[in-house]
């Protein structure tokens, strides 16, 4: 094995230099990953509000499409006891 020469001073220098200018690259990539990820949860959370605002508007929906149909069978209902009636022989007064 060979005698290592220390580095020069301009050596060492360059080397903290791309050292520093790597450890900078993996700070600003770090951060980036962390605002992806913040906002890739707000997302998820926007997306599942929307997604609950819907189930509950079908839920409405159905609900009111529920009643809708029971109001129109009740009035069906209605109208043929009213025509049940109205087709009674009346007795006389």
């Amino acid at each position: 094995m060979g005698w290592m020469r220390y580095p020069t001073s301009q050596e060492f220098h360059d080397l903290a230099n791309v050292t520093q200018a790597m450890i900078w690259k993996g700070v600003a990539a770090i951060s980036r990953a962390r605002i992806d990820i913040a906002q890739t949860r707000l997302l998820r959370e926007e997306t599942r509000e929307l997604r609950l605002q819907a189930q509950e508007a079908r839920t409405r929906s159905e609900a009111h499409a529920v009643r809708a149909a029971y109001s129109a069978e009740r009035a069906h209902l209605a109208a043929e006891w009213v025509a049940r009636v109205a087709a009674r022989p009346r007795l006389p007064a």
